[in-house]
């Protein structure tokens, strides 16, 4: 029989997941509350007691699949690190390529993040996520050395995430500034010489 704790997390997922479902088949704006609770099977005074409003489950949407596409992409990065020799440069790029291909998938929850996919990376979402939080901590530990403190490090990986989640979602659906495929080499360049600066006190 399921906890308390544990029926609580199962009521919020379900407000989670049809709330995702009816943004991906229509929109935000033309999403009622009643419409999330209607399909999610929970009363409405239910929702409120754990989202303000439509914009905070929004929010925590886009939270939950960002930091599931990050978790995933580094996951993926760990692997491929523990079997062949990668520098930080290598690695970020595999990362930085991975995530955009994620994101070039599913073009409709792309158009749902609204270049917002740094969003994971709320002290919160971090709290609650511990795979997020050890990928997070690995990535860090690669940028931290004797040029550059843990928290410029931080600094600098919030600064690549956001980069990559913002510049390839304007070019994964509108194709601006160019198609995604253009921007790559740009956008390496970019995380090669974003990784060669020194720590700015």
């Amino acid at each position: 029989m399921p906890t308390a704790a544990e029926n609580k997390l199962l009521k919020q997922s379900k407000i989670l997941d049809a709330a995702t479902r009816l943004f991906l088949d229509g929109t935000v704006a033309g999403t009622a509350i009643d419409d999330v609770v209607k399909l999610a099977g929970v009363a409405k005074g239910t929702f409120y007691l754990y989202f303000r409003d439509k914009y905070d489950l929004l929010d925590q949407i886009v939270i939950r699949r960002t930091a599931a596409i990050f978790t995933e992409s580094c996951d993926a990065l760990r692997q491929r690190a523990a079997a062949e020799t990668m520098d930080r440069v290598e690695q970020f790029l595999t990362l930085t390529d991975d995530i955009v291909a994620r994101l070039a998938a599913d073009r409709r929850f792309t158009a749902l993040i609204d270049k917002r996919f740094s969003i994971c990376f709320t002290p919160s979402a971090l709290e609650k996520n511990p795979g997020l939080y050890s990928c997070v901590e690995y990535l860090t530990g690669l940028l931290t050395g004797s040029d550059c403190s843990a928290d410029a490090a931080r600094t600098k990986l919030y600064i690549l995430i956001d980069m990559v989640g913002s510049v390839c979602c304007d070019a994964i659906l509108s194709e601006r500034p160019c198609p995604v495929e253009s921007l790559m080499p740009l956008l390496h360049e970019m995380i090669r010489k974003l990784l060669e600066v020194n720590e700015i006190d």
